[in-house]
């Protein structure tokens, strides 16, 4: 559920306190089939949503077991230059590679936490429209800690596909090394 600004806290935060999360979303188109990839962990790694599917026409869609990424960051950033998700069992493993093209912060525009501006899903009438302009070779705190779309290459299996890598890590993960908010890459 998105938070609705204003109601921040309350019980809910109290009971789950947030101490990190991590994001990833990934859309990839083939010549042959379509794959998605989602995943989304709390600070420990403990897994709250988790989907590998792969479609192809004509055929069943086929779940790819429990997807693990490896990410490389640039270095004293959050932001992936390319990664690696294993994908499917024992049986038949395989992997997905990442490759970082360009690079959408989501967190600056777009409405998506911590923008402070507006947030995504807010009604704000009929007629309401808006328009904004980010200069995005600026550092700002946004683009480090908001979700960001990557355009990117995929290669599975010998094929080359292209879709979106977006991924989103705050505050603590365990997984990837990060112990807090204010923790980048080596």
């Amino acid at each position: 559920m998105r938070p609705i600004p204003g109601e921040e806290g309350g019980r809910l935060a109290e009971d789950h306190p947030t101490e990190g999360f991590h994001w990833i979303w990934c859309p990839v188109r083939f010549e042959d089939r379509f794959l998605m990839v989602v995943v989304q962990e709390d600070a420990d790694g403990y897994r709250t949503l988790n989907d590998a599917t792969v479609v192809r026409p004509g055929r069943r869609d086929r779940q790819l077991g429990w997807p693990q990424a490896e990410i490389t960051y640039r270095p004293g950033t959050r932001h992936p230059e390319r990664a690696v998700i294993h994908l499917g069992d024992a049986r038949k493993p395989q992997e997905l590679e990442v490759e970082i093209l360009t690079s959408s912060p989501l967190a600056i525009g777009a409405g998506y936490p911590p923008a402070d501006d507006w947030q995504h899903g807010t009604w704000r009438g009929r007629t309401w429209t808006d328009s904004r302009t980010y200069d995005l070779t600026q550092p700002t705190p946004l683009a480090a800690y908001g979700v960001t779309d990557h355009a990117a290459r995929f290669r599975l299996d010998g094929r080359l596909g292209h879709g979106i890598f977006e991924h989103g890590t705050f505050g603590r993960h365990d997984p990837s090394g990060f112990t807090g908010f204010d923790s980048v890459a080596p």
